[in-house]
């Protein structure tokens, strides 16, 4: 849930303040650049250094694209990944629950064989790390914006709407632990066996 694939909407969603930076080639570079960065390396280790070598974008332009300084990086780079995510889950189509659940944990492992088990989940990186309250606000956030996603593309497999809020809940859960696992062991055992008891789990979801 790194890189895989911020638009106004999820800003208004996690309720924002208005007069929030407005979008910039280089602005939105660094942030993607941090979420890579700490998909691939974690907090402590995504740094304004880090991200600027990494962008290529010179150090002047940091506090004039972020000044609330890291937090502010961190924050965007926390929401560009939650959108990412809704756009998958929106992509994905609506024929079966079973279906629905398949493909997004397709997408998961390909993402895994993409950055070859080097990159995993922003949002979770900084979920186990977080320097402040603000950041794991931002992180609840992003995981409940997620969940909502998965819940109403259920919903619209005729799931009933607290079986699909409930599922929701447990494959996000999952989706993260089966990405910190399969990344240690590099290995799709794991990955594979949980897989299947989710698609299994969702086939036997109640309808409406």
């Amino acid at each position: 849930m790194g890189s895989l694939l911020c638009n106004m909407g999820f800003l208004q969603t996690l309720n924002l303040p208005e007069g929030a930076p407005m979008p910039s080639p280089v602005r939105d570079r660094m942030i993607s650049g941090a979420l890579d960065l700490l998909a691939r390396r974690g907090l402590q280790a995504t740094s304004f250094a880090e991200v600027t070598q990494a962008t290529q974008t010179p150090r002047g332009s940091i506090y004039h694209h972020f000044p609330g300084g890291k937090q502010e990086l961190v924050l965007a780079a926390i929401d560009l990944n939650a959108q990412q995510w809704l756009d998958v889950v929106a992509s994905v189509e609506r024929r079966s629950p079973e279906q629905v659940v398949s493909e997004l944990l397709g997408r998961l492992r390909t993402y895994l064989d993409e950055t070859k088990f080097e990159a995993g989940s922003a949002v979770g990186a900084v979920t186990v790390a977080a320097e402040n309250p603000t950041q794991l606000e931002r992180c609840r956030a992003a995981f409940d914006a997620f969940k909502g996603g998965l819940a109403k593309a259920l919903t619209d497999c005729s799931v009933t709407t607290a079986a699909a809020r409930e599922y929701a809940s447990l494959l996000t859960s999952s989706m993260i632990g089966m990405t910190m696992t399969a990344r240690a062991a590099r290995s799709y055992d794991g990955f594979d066996a949980s897989a299947r008891q989710l698609v299994d789990s969702a086939r036997r979801l109640p309808r409406s």
